[in-house]
């Protein structure tokens, strides 16, 4: 039996999807590469959503909408710290060393088991 694709329906479905879209790009929170798309097409999910629902948020559409807005949120802030220890921190003659020793020292501490791997 195959259910009939009715508007309502379909905007049903989009803010589901928009709702896994968003909660994929929070889980994916050290990959902005990965992250920013995914928290955008969870919006973008939300908002078509609401086009096919009688011009009004369903509970799930508003939640893909602010976790997929988390997820571009937190996805920019990554990039922005990434962006501060490549241009600021490594070529500093002081800093750059201590960042790379105490990089080291945590993939060593991962390596013996100490530390558990992501």
């Amino acid at each position: 039996m195959n259910p009939k694709k009715t508007p309502a329906n379909l905007g049903a479905q989009l803010a589901l999807f928009s709702l896994l879209a968003g909660g994929a790009s929070i889980l994916f929170c050290f990959s902005p590469l990965i992250q920013f798309p995914l928290g955008m097409v969870g919006s973008t999910l939300a908002i078509l959503s609401r086009l096919y629902s009688d011009n009004h948020f369903s509970g799930q559409a508003m939640a893909g909408m602010i976790t997929g807005a988390i997820g571009v949120v937190l996805s920019l802030l990554t990039f922005a710290m990434v962006m501060f220890v490549y241009h600021v921190i490594l070529p500093n003659p002081e800093l750059g060393p201590q960042y790379n020793q105490i990089l080291q020292q945590f993939m060593d501490g991962v390596g013996n088991g100490t530390i558990p791997a992501l």
